[in-house]
């Protein structure tokens, strides 16, 4: 069932990834909803087919609709989340801030753990994050682990609880995923350069953890260790395939933050790009209301506070 009054903005909508808005006769937000193809996700509501008793009471007040088009899914994603935190339309359901996006938690252990997370905890464990992209941080915990072997387990690992015999290696020690701390095979001082190889890495700073295992590794060789250095040669192997996946955007090398800003009428939009190692490891985007009038640098404070 077509609504004549918005016909035409229906059969114009194009194939980006963005956002749509439903309006009411009075200009009220009804809906705010985020789309890989704005075509073939608005255009359905607007055509006889089955659908559920909420749609079918929100298609009888909708007057108007407003795209915003974005280059990204994911920045559809964060451009909905702050329309919807600032409007609170009636039919939909009301996003959280940013802090329920995951963020990688490294605890604050005698062994760390590391694994994502959607609450922060303030006991002195290191974050990372938080990721709008969930395949993105789940390719990257997989990459962690199959470069390092960190413990997978929850045990409480303690001096003691190891030196009193109290667990037994699993089967990710077994397949050498892990080194066995539990049963004290590896030491603390030992795990604990994995952890500070893993956190240079999520800080973008591969270019020292590819030197620091290629060094290790022909050391190995060179005392004719050579199962373990064939050991981090896999593990290098890893890095390395997850290093050329990633943008490079300079050739400088050089760590650097990129801002730009846009002001719309009464709205901004700030955009952060990092760079570490010439290659860019992260993207954030905030949205901010009631900016006319006001200077790009206050604006930007906003944002990096």
């Amino acid at each position: 069932m077509q609504i004549p009054s918005i016909e035409l903005q229906i059969q114009t909508l194009p194939d980006n990834p963005g956002v749509y808005q439903y309006y009411d006769k009075e200009g009220k937000i009804l809906y705010v909803g985020k789309a890989k193809n704005l075509r073939n996700r608005v255009r359905p509501y607007f055509q006889d087919r089955p659908m559920d008793a909420k749609s079918k009471a929100l298609i009888r007040y909708i007057h108007d609709v407003e795209i915003i088009v974005t280059d990204t899914e994911t920045e559809a994603l964060l451009l909905e989340n702050n329309l919807i935190k600032q409007h609170r339309p009636k039919y939909n359901i009301l996003l959280k801030d940013d802090k329920t996006y995951p963020s990688i938690r490294i605890t604050n252990e005698e062994f760390p753990r590391i694994f994502s997370t959607r609450t922060i905890i303030r006991d002195g464990s290191t974050y990372f994050g938080p990721y709008t992209d969930g395949k993105y941080l789940y390719h990257l915990l997989r990459t962690l682990r199959s470069i390092f072997p960190l413990r997978s387990c929850d045990l409480p690992l303690t001096h003691h609880s190891i030196s009193s015999g109290k667990y037994k290696v699993c089967l990710d020690y077994h397949i050498k995923k892990c080194n066995g701390p539990c049963v004290g095979y590896e030491s603390k001082e030992e795990y604990a350069v994995h952890i500070k190889h893993a956190m240079h890495i999520l800080n973008g700073k591969t270019r020292d953890v590819e030197r620091m295992m290629e060094e290790r590794m022909n050391q190995l060789a060179e005392e004719m260790r050579f199962e373990e250095a064939a050991a981090i040669r896999n593990r290098l192997h890893h890095l390395r395939e997850y290093v050329s996946k990633q943008k490079v955007v300079s050739s400088d090398l050089i760590d650097r933050d990129i801002f730009a800003i846009s002001i719309i009428d009464d709205d901004a939009c700030i955009v952060i790009l990092n760079i570490r190692d010439g290659k860019m490891v992260g993207k954030r985007h905030y949205l901010i209301a009631q900016a006319s009038g006001r200077e790009e640098k206050e604006l930007l404070r906003v944002a990096l506070e």
